[in-house]
C-alpha cells in the first residue's frame, strides 16, 4: 500500500506543479511583475486549501471532548 500512496502522491505534486507553471505563465502574459505573479500564486493556493478544508469539514470544527 505505501508504494500505492507513494506513486499517488508524486502524481499530484506533478499535476500542482504544472498547473503553477501554467498559470505563472498565464499571468506573466498578462502583464504582471513577478512580484505580483508571486502574491496571487499565493493566494490562489491559500483560497485553495480553505475550500478543501471547508468542503472536508476541517474548517473550525469545535472539538467533542
Amino acid at each position: 500500500m505505501g508504494k500505492v500512496n507513494t506513486m499517488a502522491l508524486n502524481n499530484q505534486l506533478s499535476i500542482e506543479e504544472e498547473w503553477e507553471q501554467q498559470q505563472r505563465a498565464l499571468l506573466r502574459s498578462q502583464g504582471h511583475t513577478p512580484e505580483e505573479v508571486d502574491d496571487i500564486i499565493e493566494e490562489m493556493i491559500n483560497e485553495y486549501h480553505n475550500e478543501c478544508a471547508q468542503d472536508y469539514g476541517d474548517w473550525e470544527r469545535p472539538r467533542e471532548d
